[in-house]
């Protein structure tokens, strides 16, 4: 998505150059509770989005981002609520449901997923400069 298009809603945006968010996003199964689909938009592909979602206080550098029923949710607070909207069976499912259930847990740790989010896009921008 580019271009001056608004993002249909609801929406997740997430990092695309950090693996660990990218992994998130490919392997979860995510269902509304309205039924509508949920759109998982690359923050490399979205730079309009990403600014205007900046200048509304949202930075995606801070996490992903999670636009539903007109509310944005960031970080720890978008993986509390995709809690409820993670549908699949399969282990990597149920291991994001079980960790996301706890708030607390989800606050503690995902400091954590940025710092290593940060170190993965830097590790791989410096082994492929191109990225």
């Amino acid at each position: 998505m580019s271009g001056k298009r608004s993002a249909p809603e609801p929406f997740l945006l997430y990092d695309g150059e950090c693996p660990f968010c990218s992994l998130y996003a490919r392997r979860s199964r995510f269902e509304t509770l309205t039924g509508q689909p949920l759109t998982l938009i690359d923050a490399g592909d979205a730079p309009d989005l990403v600014a205007e979602l900046k200048r509304q206080g949202c930075d995606i550098e801070e996490g992903m981002i999670l636009v539903l029923d007109g509310r944005r949710h960031q970080g720890a607070d978008a993986l509390m609520v995709l809690r409820s909207m993670t549908s699949g069976s399969d282990c990597f499912n149920r291991f994001a449901r079980w960790f996301s259930s706890t708030p607390t847990r989800v606050r503690l740790v995902y400091p954590w997923f940025r710092r290593l989010r940060r170190a993965a896009v830097w590790v791989r921008r410096r082994i492929n400069p191109s990225c």
